[in-house]
């Protein structure tokens, strides 16, 4: 499991005139055939990729429509989806971070926020005992200052307008943009890392929310919640409907809330765990699950006993070059060693940090191949 860090930027900012269409299309397939056929006539493999994106989205959104409603009468009626990079050299180096699931948009990269952030990146992990950290990659939105105030309104354009993304973006006849990926993402905000509540959101058609919810993910519930929605890919609607309280389903404007807890007091200990059993199976499962964070990471539950609830680290790291943060997931290599491992580094300005690992032991199973250790280092902006 990788932390990627994303600084999808428009030199300059992306222009006042490129605006999201009205209203969500049925078909931004249909509604985008013109475009499409725009971008293959016009492309030319002799301009650097994301400079060439960039200038025909300008030149569509600032056209007359006169040059647009010519390209929707020629284009062919089946004009083929932009999915093969063999045929449509537009594809060239487009990142695979729309694909993602977990998204995190934080405003600044203190030790505080490290430490807190560091139980979320537990929570994702599932205590349930299925053995599966539940996110593989999330990438790490930059710069921070940019994740201050509403993100929602900004995010589909920041994720794939900023550096454009032909396989999500398109644009309608009329000049504005429509997006091809409605699926939930999670997003991990400030607010998050204080109360524990994490934001799922999916985006309509034209990059507006169409709905949202504060989800806990520190209780035992989070990973089953997770599924249903990836890799289900179940639309969030459908599992709201699934939790109950439809009248207030029935306003997209209301987010729901589950309770917050205090991300400051130790993980073990703000963790929701086996309330329905009673009493005794509560101090069970709480027992159980401190042993777990014992287990999968060790000196994460002392180094909050010595942060008064937050585990900032005091281990000076070795690196020649600071690291924002470097996670790794591995595979068992071999049957006869199977296991999972996490490791969370941190490092400030100052080159002290906080080091933990996680290793989860799998059963054994046929593993294809050789499956090495992927470790993808992020360097401070």
């Amino acid at each position: 499991m990788s932390l990627i860090k994303l600084c999808n930027q428009w030199p300059g900012g992306i222009p006042s005139y490129i605006r999201r269409h009205e209203q969500p299309e049925d078909d931004v397939i249909s509604a985008s055939r013109a475009w499409r056929h725009f971008v293959r006539e016009q492309w030319t493999d002799s301009v650097p990729a994301d400079q060439q994106r960039r200038a025909l989205i300008e030149r569509w959104a600032t056209a007359d429509q006169e040059l647009r409603d010519s390209y929707e009468s020629r284009a062919p009626e089946d004009e083929p989806t932009f999915e093969d990079l063999e045929q449509d050299g537009c594809l060239y180096g487009i990142p695979d971070c729309w694909l993602y699931d977990v998204h995190i948009c934080i405003s600044e990269w203190t030790a505080v926020k490290q430490a807190l952030l560091a139980k979320c990146i537990l929570a994702l992990f599932p205590w349930d005992g299925s053995y599966e950290h539940l996110a593989r990659n999330m990438p790490l939105w930059m710069p921070f200052e940019d994740n201050q105030g509403d993100i929602l309104s900004t995010f589909k354009f920041r994720l794939s307008v900023a550096r454009p993304n032909f396989l999500d973006m398109h644009m309608a006849q009329d000049g504005t943009v429509l997006f091809l990926d409605t699926s939930p993402k999670l997003i991990i905000d400030d607010r998050t890392l204080e109360t524990g509540l994490a934001l799922w959101v999916q985006f309509a058609i034209n990059g507006t929310t169409q709905r949202a919810y504060r989800s806990q993910m520190l209780i035992d519930g989070f990973p089953d919640l997770y599924r249903e929605v990836h890799p289900n890919q179940d639309p969030l609607e459908l599992v709201l409907e699934h939790m109950g309280e439809q009248e207030e389903h029935d306003n997209p404007q209301v987010i729901l809330e589950d309770e917050s807890v205090d991300m400051r007091r130790p993980f073990a200990e703000v963790y929701l765990v086996g309330s329905y059993y009673g009493e005794n199976g509560h101090e069970r499962m709480k027992q159980e699950l401190r042993d777990l964070v014992d287990q999968y990471a060790p000196g994460f539950r002392e180094a909050e006993e010595r942060g008064n609830g937050v585990a900032i680290g005091a281990i000076k790291l070795t690196n020649t070059q600071p690291v924002s943060l470097v996670l790794s997931y591995s595979d068992a290599i071999s049957p006869a060693r199977p296991m999972t491992k996490i490791m969370v580094k941190y490092d400030a300005e100052n080159s002290v940090g906080m080091v933990f690992s996680v290793t989860v032991k799998l059963p054994p199973r046929d593993l294809t191949g050789s499956q090495t250790l992927r470790e993808l280092v992020t360097s401070p902006p």
